[in-house]
């Protein structure tokens, strides 16, 4: 066993964690002994990168029966995961928990790609811009001065004032989109680093947009959690606890002590949600009305519903403005540099009238 512990664990996307729980659902439902399940699914990975943890994770269940053991001994897999997976355990709901979780991350990759794509395509335009300008004045320019020479003709000062300002605006458009460029790289790599939570949260802060959408973010993942817990049998106290303790985000565990807090003084569990934020007014009463008919596990599938189609469309939001502005701002900059180059040329020809 000590081999399994050399080198770093590939880690599973989102995606493929989504099917990984789907396929544990389908061998509880199916009716199979789990450790023959998971020696299966360790034969189905042994030609993928995954292949070291599949095999250990299938050798800690052969040691210990249990499924949560082994995801932990492991140390390949989400902590959420793993928790999650104790839960279902605990609570005999092994094969609902891992339905929901095969749901949950299933959203999550699904958020992450709206996320990447609206990052990547404005950083893409803004590439382009960047190679457009510096082909025009590198090279559409000199040629065209060098022509103009080469013909004996001068430019006066007007026409070449107008080249300077097409060359100038060029210029500084390409030194801003540098600046743009190397910011945007270095808070992928800071995101990537050790400190990624603290640059992400400073960006949520600053930018409103972005605050507005990590809001809608923790206010889906709470409710799928809370959901989840629920649908597993906990009572609320208990579940905000067990939440509590496997969300990342310090803001939303804040938020979920206080509302344990709010509750041991004698309020309501709507009540006391509502008093921490997490929700909208409108949607803490829908949380009310569920408390009272005793649906509140259902609410809190529907609002994790509603706050995803809120994510999607607060992305699809702030690329549909993102896009067409940079569109323009590039139409302008270029027409400006391309009439840096027809002012002085229409100034020739009007010399030969």
């Amino acid at each position: 066993m000590e081999g399994f512990q050399k080198g770093k664990k590939a880690k599973l996307t989102m995606d493929e964690l989504s099917v990984l729980c789907e396929q544990i659902a389908m061998i509880l439902r199916a009716g199979l002994p789990l450790h023959d399940g998971v020696e299966a699914l360790s034969d189905n990975y042994q030609n993928t990168r995954y292949a070291e943890s599949f095999t250990q994770l299938s050798q800690n269940v052969l040691d210990t029966g249990s499924l949560y053991q082994g995801l932990k001994a492991t140390g390949a897999f989400p902590d959420y995961l793993v928790e999650m997976t104790g839960i279902g355990e605990k609570t005999g709901e092994l094969q609902n928990v891992m339905e929901q979780l095969a749901a949950y991350y299933a959203r999550e990759a699904k958020i992450r790609r709206a996320i990447q794509n609206a990052v990547t395509y404005p950083l893409l335009l803004i590439a382009m811009m960047a190679v457009l300008i510096t082909v025009l004045i590198v090279q559409v320019l000199p040629i065209f001065e060098g022509v103009m020479k080469n013909m004996g003709i001068g430019m006066d000062s007007s026409s070449g004032t107008w080249m300077d300002v097409g060359i100038g605006i060029g210029k500084g458009v390409l030194i801003v989109t540098g600046i743009i460029i190397v910011l945007a790289l270095a808070f992928i790599l800071l995101l990537k680093s050790g400190r990624g939570g603290s640059v992400r949260n400073l960006a949520f802060r600053i930018i409103s947009p972005l605050r507005l959408m990590n809001n809608k973010l923790f206010a889906c993942r709470f409710a799928t959690n809370m959901a989840m817990m629920l649908n597993s049998g906990y009572p609320l106290d208990e579940s905000l606890e067990l939440v509590s303790g496997i969300v990342s985000e310090e803001a939303v565990r804040d938020k979920i002590e206080t509302c344990r807090i709010r509750m041991r003084d004698g309020l309501s569990f709507p009540e006391a949600v509502e008093q921490t934020g997490l929700f909208e007014r409108l949607h803490c009463r829908m949380i009310k009305v569920g408390f009272q008919s005793g649906q509140t596990d259902r609410v809190m599938g529907k609002l994790a519903a509603i706050y995803e189609e809120e994510m999607d469309d607060a992305i699809n939001r702030i690329v549909s403005i993102i896009e067409p502005s940079l569109v323009a701002l590039m139409s302008v900059i270029i027409g400006a540099i391309l009439l840096s180059v027809m002012l002085p040329l229409l100034s020739v020809m009007g010399s030969f009238v």
